[in-house]
């Protein structure tokens, strides 16, 4: 099958040179990152370095296929060119729309609506998901409205982050709609059975090699997350995703002042951000634009502990155990479909002794149910593909299965 994937990309849209038609060109090398301009633009241009997950997932999953990343900014660009979505239109047979938090309030789907609009082939939608489900029926931007109408209009697949997701475009009307999970979940499926296998450890607690995720520039959480963990000597290792153009995370100095260093990975320039003065412990703040080289990093550790999703993910990728703080609703979709152990913020934060509750929550991990769990999405997520058409290549073929119900919320005190 010969498929455009668009939409969110891989950390490989770094190569991208141009586009013309159905032609993507890419250049062999990427582009160097040193300066404070240099780190801002990268993560600008992804939003949210966490996003490469998503496209990058998106991607694994069409193994096997005839695949282009046409990225939709030339999409856009082309709806006024004559003749150029002819030329798409002739040249692939589906497309495959890598998203994530498209349908929220704050967000209008305008350029999506016209370009599927033009767009003369099948479409899947694949890792939609919903931000914040409050008065999202009321508020849904009348761009966003459009996109969904252009969709229900053609042949269209919906492959959701979760449960919710799935029901509001069922009562959109949209026909194929099945709860999927983000498909970061599948890119290396090994890795994460042994992260939940090593999760069920409550010797963890004490690890001192740890990542952490949060939001630094705007909530202490993970401050206070480090210091429960972490002796005093010890080093706590963030990672940024969007935090230096979004949550006022200030790199010092002008554009050309060196900024980053690319083998660890780390920040180099001094930092301003909110809440900076409550460290106790030394802190490294890291930030990776190549996945390969964020799992490598990941992999030297003993655990992740975190409050964001994608964080968290890539360090289970690579083998290494992660235990979620779920904070909004986006998260709490996406572990609810997938079942994988986790804390809700709320109960963690106001715990007083949390490195003991931490201790005996690991304790009650069952980590085959969690696998077992686990196995029953990627079997899913593998079927729904097989059944739009886009066959997985030595993936068993079974008779298909219920999708997966809701797992247990996240652990509570009696």
């Amino acid at each position: 099958m010969r498929i455009l994937l668009t939409g969110i990309p891989s950390y490989l849209q770094r190569t991208v040179a141009s586009a013309s038609g159905a032609t993507v060109r890419h250049r062999p090398y990427f582009d160097d990152i040193r300066s404070k301009k240099d780190v801002i633009d990268q993560v600008k241009k992804i939003a949210n370095t966490g996003n490469y997950l998503i496209g990058e997932g998106a991607g694994q999953a069409l193994k096997g296929h005839d695949v282009t990343y046409v990225p939709f900014w030339h999409l856009a660009n082309s709806l006024s060119q004559p003749g150029a979505y002819d030329e798409l239109s002739q040249a692939f047979d589906i497309c495959v729309f890598a998203s994530a938090n498209l349908l929220r309030p704050g967000y209008s789907a305008d350029l999506e609506a016209q370009v599927f609009e033009k767009l003369k082939m099948p479409v899947v939608v694949m890792g939609i998901g919903i931000q914040k489900k409050a008065n999202l029926r009321d508020e849904l931007p009348a761009g966003t409205q459009k996109f969904l109408d252009v969709l229900r209009a053609k042949e269209s697949y919906f492959l959701t982050r979760g449960y919710f997701t799935s029901e509001f475009l069922k009562e959109q009307g949209m026909k194929f709609v099945r709860p999927t999970g983000c498909p970061s979940l599948y890119f290396n499926p090994d890795g994460m059975r042994q992260a939940l296998t090593k999760l069920a450890n409550p010797e963890l607690v004490e690890s001192q090699k740890i990542a952490f995720g949060g939001y630094l520039g705007s909530v202490a959480d993970t401050i206070v997350d480090a210091h429960v963990l972490l002796k005093p000597d010890s080093t706590a290792h963030y990672v940024i995703q969007d935090e230096v153009v979004v949550y006022n995370m200030n790199i010092q100095g002008d554009d050309a002042t060196p900024a980053y260093d690319a083998p660890s990975g780390r920040i180099v320039a001094p930092l301003e951000y909110k809440h900076q003065e409550k460290w106790q412990r030394k802190n490294d703040l890291h930030v990776f634009f190549d996945t390969n080289r964020w799992r490598t990093w990941a992999s030297q550790l003993d655990l992740s502990f975190g409050r964001r999703f994608h964080g968290c993910i890539i360090t289970m990728q690579a083998g290494v155990p992660s235990l979620m703080i779920a904070v909004d609703d986006r998260m709490r979709e996406m572990l609810e479909f997938i079942g994988f152990p986790h804390l809700e913020a709320g109960i963690w934060n106001r715990e007083a002794q949390k490195k003991a509750y931490l201790k005996e929550f690991l304790s009650t991990i069952d980590a085959q149910a969690s696998i077992d769990r686990y196995n029953a999405c990627e079997i899913n997520f593998r079927t729904a593909l097989n059944d739009i058409g886009i066959q997985q290549p030595g993936f068993p073929q079974p008779a298909k299965p219920a999708a997966p119900q809701p797992a247990a919320r996240a652990h509570e005190p009696a």
